[in-house]
């Protein structure tokens, strides 16, 4: 079963086809290299070689996304289970940026706010401002509080008939930010 970005339980599905498709390329790899030094043909030996090392870079640029999601895992599911269908909600986004990298288990976008869950010690106030950035290179405009814990921000989520007002939008410029 697929998981798009924003899905509760993506972290895991991201984990599992990205170390399916690393785990690939590494036998491939391996298989190139073996091969290239089983050979008895000179230039078949090079060609299988350089093949090898080529093979490197897309997946490298598999792994290092890989490597940023592998140590976090998706947030209690009994305790937003009631939450799941709600539209107003985003869960497992992993955003990224020079200084830190920022797991948030769940974003609740009501309006023109934005409430989220910071699952490691990442500095909230720099979370806030970047999501506050990207927001307004999207030509949104919003208030953004990041919390510790689920309880801290139930106090922020009011009710389900939250207000729609950018809603598309706040979640696809997640979606693209996201790993």
């Amino acid at each position: 079963m697929t998981k798009k970005k924003g899905e509760y339980g993506y972290r895991k599905y991201f984990k599992i086809k990205n170390g399916l498709i690393i785990g690939f390329f590494v036998f491939i790899i391996l298989l190139l290299f073996i091969s290239s030094k089983i050979t008895k043909n000179a230039d078949i030996s090079r060609i299988l070689l350089v093949s090898s090392i080529l093979m490197v870079l897309p997946m490298a640029n598999l792994l290092s996304p890989f490597l940023v999601v592998f140590k976090y895992k998706s947030f209690e599911y009994e305790k937003i289970k009631e939450y799941l269908d709600d539209k107003h909600f985003l869960f497992d986004i992993i955003l990224t940026m020079k200084e830190q990298v920022m797991p948030l288990d769940i974003i609740y976008i009501d309006e023109e706010r934005i409430f989220g869950i910071l699952s490691n010690k990442a500095d909230k106030s720099k979370t806030e401002e970047f999501i506050k950035e990207r927001m307004k290179i999207g030509g949104i405009k919003v208030s953004v509080k990041i919390c510790d814990s689920f309880n801290e921000m139930k106090k922020f989520v009011q009710s389900k008939d939250a207000d729609d007002k950018n809603l598309d939008e706040i979640r696809a410029i997640f979606k693209s930010l996201s790993v």
